[in-house]
C-alpha cells in the first residue's frame, strides 16, 4: 500500500513539473513577442496620437467664375494642398481688402491699372519666373505693358475690351455709339458695370476724352452725363450681370467682350459691339501679394493655369478671351470661331488702357459715391 502511494505521489510530481515547465515556456514566448513587436506597436500607437501635418492651403482672391472647379481639384491632388477661392466684385474692393490685411491671400487677380496702384503701394511680390516656365505661352502683346513695364509682377490671365451688350429681341436698332445708352426708351432696362473707371469710361469716351482724364472740367461734364444716365439704370452689377442678361432681365448695358460671348452662348439674342469712339482694353493678371505665406505654391498654381491644355480646358469652361497663344491648339472650334471675341479684338484701333490716376482718383471716387447714393 505504501509503495502504491509513493508511486502515485511521484506521478503527481512529474505532472506538476511538466505543467510548470510549459507555463515557463509560454511566459518566455510572451516576453519575446513583447520584446520584438511591442516596441513597434508602441511606436505606431504614438504615431497615431501625433497630429498629422495639415496640407497647405492656397488662398486665391479673384473675379467670379474664373476657374473650372474640376481643374482646381486636379491641382489640389497634384500638389497635396487645398485651394480656397474667394471672389471680389471690383478692383476697389480688392484694394480695400488688401489694405485691411489681406496678407492671407497667396494669389490675387487685379486689373491693369490696379497693378500699378498696388505696385506703388509696395503690395506686390516680384515673381520668380523659374517657377512659372509656362508664362512663355502668353501673347507678347501683353509683355512690357503700361502697368508692368519690366514684367516683374504679373502673368496676364484674361483680357478683353469693354463695349455695349444688347438683346436684339428688344433693341431693334443696333447701337453704334456710347450715346445710345442714354436713350429714354431704355429706362429701367440698362445694367452697367459696378466699377468706377468703367462707368466713367462711357461718358468720357462719349465726349471724345481719354478714359484716363485728369481734367476737372472733363470729369464734371462726364459726371453730369452719368447723373442723367442714372434714370435708365436698373442696376450697377458686375458679379451677376451675365445671368441677368441671359434671363433677359436687362436689354442693354456695358460689358466686357468675354462676358458678352458667355451670354451669347446661352442666349443667341445677345449681341456686342465696341463704339468707334473707343473704349477700354483691359487685362486681369495673376499676382502674388508681398508677404504671401505660400509664394512658391502660388507660382506653381500660376504655372499650372498657364499650361496649354489646362488653359484651353479652363477657357472652354469660363468662355473668356485667352491671352495664352499655346492653348489655341487645344481649344474647341466654337471657341476659336466666336464672333464676339473677334469684335472684341479691336484693341489696336479702339483700345485704351487704364492707368493709375494718382490723386485724381479722389475726384472719381467723390462723383462715384454721389452717383451710387443719389446725393
Amino acid at each position: 500500500m505504501a509503495e502504491k502511494t509513493l508511486i502515485c505521489l511521484e506521478k503527481e510530481r512529474d505532472v506538476l513539473m511538466k505543467t510548470s515547465l510549459k507555463m515557463l515556456a509560454l511566459a518566455c514566448c510572451l516576453a519575446l513577442v513583447t520584446g520584438c513587436g511591442g516596441g513597434d506597436q508602441k511606436k505606431e500607437a504614438a504615431k497615431q496620437q501625433q497630429p498629422s501635418k495639415e496640407a497647405a492651403v492656397l488662398n486665391v482672391y479673384g473675379w467670379a467664375d474664373y476657374f473650372d472647379p474640376a481643374l482646381l481639384e486636379e491641382f489640389e491632388k497634384q500638389n497635396k494642398c487645398k485651394v480656397t477661392y474667394d471672389v471680389f466684385g471690383n478692383n476697389e474692393e480688392l484694394l480695400a481688402k488688401m489694405q485691411a490685411g489681406g496678407a492671407q491671400y497667396d494669389v490675387i487677380m487685379p486689373s491693369d491699372y490696379m497693378v500699378t496702384t498696388m505696385t506703388k503701394l509696395d503690395m506686390l511680390a516680384k515673381l520668380d519666373f523659374k517657377n512659372i516656365p509656362n508664362a512663355k505661352n502668353i501673347d507678347p502683346k501683353f509683355k512690357n505693358t503700361v502697368y508692368d513695364p519690366k514684367n516683374e509682377f504679373t502673368v496676364p490671365f484674361v483680357w478683353g475690351m469693354t463695349g455695349i451688350v444688347y438683346n436684339k429681341k428688344y433693341i431693334k436698332e443696333a447701337p453704334t455709339k456710347w450715346d445710345d445708352l442714354w436713350k429714354p426708351e431704355y429706362k429701367g432696362h440698362l445694367i452697367v458695370l459696378n466699377e468706377v473707371r468703367e462707368h466713367f469710361n462711357m461718358a468720357l469716351k462719349k465726349h471724345g476724352y481719354s478714359n484716363n482724364s485728369k481734367d476737372p472740367k472733363e470729369l464734371e461734364i462726364a459726371f453730369k452725363d452719368l447723373q442723367k444716365l442714372n434714370d435708365n439704370v436698373l442696376a450697377y452689377d458686375t458679379a451677376t450681370n451675365k445671368q441677368k442678361f441671359i434671363a433677359e432681365e436687362a436689354w442693354i448695358g456695358n460689358m466686357t467682350s468675354g462676358d458678352a460671348a458667355y451670354c451669347h452662348r446661352d442666349n443667341p439674342n445677345i449681341a456686342f459691339m465696341v463704339p468707334d469712339q473707343g473704349s477700354t482694353i483691359w487685362a486681369d493678371s495673376f499676382c502674388v501679394p508681398k508677404g504671401a505665406k505660400h509664394k512658391e505654391l502660388a507660382e506653381k498654381f500660376i504655372n499650372y493655369m498657364c499650361d496649354p491644355k489646362v488653359s484651353a480646358k479652363n477657357f472652354d469652361y469660363i468662355y473668356l478671351p485667352n491671352p495664352n497663344t499655346a492653348a489655341k491648339e487645344f481649344a474647341p472650334e466654337k471657341y476659336k470661331n466666336d464672333e464676339i471675341f473677334k469684335v472684341g479684338d479691336e484693341s489696336k484701333t479702339k483700345g485704351e488702357w487704364f492707368i493709375d490716376l494718382g490723386d485724381t482718383i479722389a475726384i472719381y471716387d467723390k462723383y462715384w459715391t454721389q452717383l451710387r447714393t443719389g446725393k
